[in-house]
């Protein structure tokens, strides 16, 4: 996903007119896109190895260009849950729903959070909204669990994280 971002150097190229026409400094400095790229492309990696706590620094790095980028603060997020920051987790879970109020995998991973956090009572109204065709065991674990939450029959907040995390596990590459 995040390397689906567009080229800013070029944008800036392509604004250059704009900023002669506003009477602005063109030897002013303009952020390295370059380098943001290469910091980008060094946390995925580390991101794709579950070296998780060395991609979540390199993600926090990719924050200095863009404070709102939803991927960044989505793979933040995981990276957090990951090495068990469950808070710092939820808080960059809710920053990328702020950024993008549709990213499915940010709901599924702050209803995780939340029951880690021992409060699984919240989970089902951000499960809810999780909704991927192509991770139908997430998709089954998740009615079960919120079917049991609903009715009061619940496991332990420990039983119903590892059920979760073991369905996104078996979805393989489905779930960011």
């Amino acid at each position: 996903m995040a390397e689906k971002k567009i080229d800013k150097a070029r944008r800036n190229f392509l604004f250059g007119a704009v900023r002669r026409f506003k009477n602005e400094d063109p030897d002013q400095p303009v952020a390295s896109t370059a380098e943001v790229v290469d910091v980008m492309k060094e946390a995925n990696r580390l991101y794709v190895e579950e070296q998780w706590e060395e991609a979540r620094l390199k993600y926090k790095e990719c924050l200095k260009e863009d404070q709102n980028d939803p991927d960044v603060r989505y793979r933040i997020g995981v990276c957090a849950y990951r090495v068990g920051k469950y808070r710092q987790a939820k808080l960059d879970f809710e920053r990328c729903l702020r950024a993008d109020p549709k990213y499915m995998d940010a709901f599924l991973y702050l209803g995780l959070t939340l029951v880690r956090l021992e409060r699984p009572e919240k989970a089902p109204a951000l499960w809810s909204r999780y909704f991927n065709p192509k991770a139908v065991v997430v998709q089954r674990e998740l009615n079960l669990q919120l079917g049991l939450l609903e009715t009061g029959v619940t496991d332990p907040p420990e039983r119903i994280a590892e059920a979760v995390e073991t369905a996104i596990r078996e979805s393989g590459n489905n779930v960011g």
